[in-house]
Order: structure tokens, then sequence, then C-alpha cells
């Protein structure tokens, strides 16, 4: 009687221990066929949403010729480009954008370009995109000494020659960094690179990048028909020779009319800028005032089935149409 119920008991164990296998396997089965799923379906959304976002950049494309087409002379805020962040609502989601122009920024890559370049009353060579740059951040608030070695720093990044300014750094600076590397001294290809650079700070880099760029260009262009009055501290550190004020820049861009200039003269002819033209910025300025648009860049951001996709486009005009050169992906700054 004693072995049939120890034979019952260990009966009952093994059949316990059988389905507790069973439910170990089962449970892994099932864990592993839901991430299987997940994985596949956010795979899916990843898709469509990005192929949603090259349709936004389609359109974008468009509105860009449509505006073009419509004028061909100018580029001003009064053109379908210029309006605010869209929504559109498509199946599964949303798609958000807007588009914004390249030539109300201060293109960094300009800063190694020797046309942009004048001599002091010693015949010393000054690069005027670096003294824009310098005085931008000092209306921004940046205290003088922090501007100077920034603004010498990141021209010495982007420069060609490995020439140190007086408050800059070349690589044999970065290669005693305890993390080193060395500097491009060539295009950089987005404006985040320059936070490595001597001097930079997070506080500076907030500050400064909303009014910068990196085209792949080196010419500087910018069109002052699209200066908004955010941008007024730019617009008042390009007169590198002058004691322009922001307030003053504020008061230039709150009187042009919706449509802009219609040419260069009819804004260096204004009452506010004619009497602060000099020897040193009149070149500058011709060679840089615009009052038209060769490169745009577009945010999109595409919401579909808890996916979201987010990236920056980047556009060059050829006569009436664009093409799209670059793509970045990720978060925004």
């Amino acid at each position: 009687m004693s072995k049939s119920r120890d034979s019952k008991g260990s009966a009952i164990i093994v059949v316990l221990l059988i389905l507790s296998v069973m439910v170990i396997v089962s449970t892994n089965i099932t864990v592993k066929y839901n991430s299987e799923f997940l994985r596949t379906a956010n795979f899916v959304n990843g898709i469509q949403a990005k192929w949603y976002g090259v349709g936004s950049e389609e359109l974008a494309a468009r509105v860009l010729h449509q505006d073009f087409e419509d004028n061909h002379n100018t580029v001003n805020l009064s053109g379908y480009w210029a309006s605010p962040e869209r929504s559109f609502e498509v199946d599964g989601g949303t798609i958000r954008g807007y588009l914004q122009d390249d030539y109300a920024c201060l293109n960094l890559n300009s800063l190694g370009n020797s046309l942009y370049t004048s001599r002091d009353e010693n015949e010393k060579k000054i690069n005027l995109v670096r003294d824009v740059l310098y005085r931008l951040m000092v209306y921004l608030q940046i205290p003088a000494d922090n501007a100077e070695e920034v603004a010498d720093s990141i021209t010495d990044m982007i420069d060609t020659d490995s020439n140190t300014l007086p408050f800059g750094a070349e690589d044999q600076y970065y290669r005693g960094l305890p993390y080193p590397f060395l500097i491009p001294n060539a295009f950089i290809s987005d404006v985040s690179e320059i936070r490595a650079v001597k001097g930079m700070s997070a506080s500076i880099y907030r500050r400064i990048s909303p009014y910068l760029c990196a085209l792949n260009t080196n010419e500087l262009k910018i069109n002052v028909n699209t200066m908004t009055k955010f941008r007024s501290p730019l617009l008042a550190a390009l007169f590198v020779d002058d004691n322009m004020t922001v307030e003053d820049a504020l008061e230039i861009i709150e009187q042009r009319e919706m449509n802009g200039w219609t040419s260069t003269s009819q804004f260096l002819n204004l009452d506010q800028v004619k009497g602060r033209i000099t020897s040193k910025n009149k070149a500058f300025f011709n060679s840089i005032l615009m009052v038209n648009s060769g490169y745009f860049s577009g945010v999109t951001k595409v919401e579909y089935n808890n996916t979201t996709v987010i990236y920056k486009s980047f556009y060059k005009r050829k006569n009436r149409y664009v093409e799209l050169y670059k793509r970045e992906y990720g978060g925004l700054e």
C-alpha cells in the first residue's frame, strides 16, 4: 500500500514538472512572438511614416516651385513657403512641417572664403564673416572675451590654413585634450559640429545656433526680404564697420512691406542704411546682400500609429525648381 502511494506521489510530481516545463516553454514562445510582432509593427510603421515624410518633401518642393513661378525676381515672406507650421491629417496619423530660408542665417562655411576679407588701418587682413559672427554673439549678450574665443575657434575649424588666430585653436590644441581629435579645416556638414570647438559651452551654443547654418557652399548670401524680427541681431551684426544696434535693425525690418524690397539698392538707399555704408562694408554688402534666395530647409514631423519620425530636409534652388541635396534624421535643437 505504501509503495502504491509513493508511485502515485511520484507520478503527480512528474506531471507537475512536465506541466511547469510546458508553461515555461509556452510563455517564452508567447513573449517571443509578441516581441517579433511588435518589432515588425514598429518597422512597418516606421517605413510608412518615412514615406509620408518623403511625400511632404515633394509637397514642399512643389510649394517652392509655385512661389518661384509666381515671383521669380524676389523671395519674400508673402510666399506660400513662408507660412507658419502646417498640419495635415493622414490615415493613421499627422504630418507637421514648415520651411525656412537659409539665406536668412549666417553660413559658417563662408568663414573660409578669402573673398570676404578687408584690411584695417595697419593693412592687417580682417575676416569680415568672423567679425559678423563675433558681433552677433555680443548682440546676443555673450561676454566679449567668450565671443572672441568662440569666433576665432570656429574660424580656425573651417578655414583651410593651419595658422592659429589670436584666441582660436588648431589641431595641436585638440590633440592635447583627454579625448583628442582633429578639426576638418574644411566645410562642416552641420552646425552642431561647432559644439566641439575651444570656448564653446551649452549656453553659448543654444543662443547662437538658431542664427547659423552650414550650407554646401562657401558663399555668404543674406536675403534682406526674409530677415524676421527674431533675426534682427544678425542684420545688425552685418554692419561690421558701424555701430548699428539691434533696435536699429528691428526698426528697418518693421518698416519693410510684406512683399519686401525689389532690389538690394532699394534696401541700401534706406535712410537708416545709406548713412552707414563705409569703404569697409560697401563691397561686402554688394557681394552678400540679396532679395532672392537659393537655399531652403524644412522640418517635418510625422506621427503615425504611435511612431514618430522627425527629420530636416535641405533644398537647393535651380532656376524655378529645387532639388533635395541632404536629409538629416533625428530630434530638433
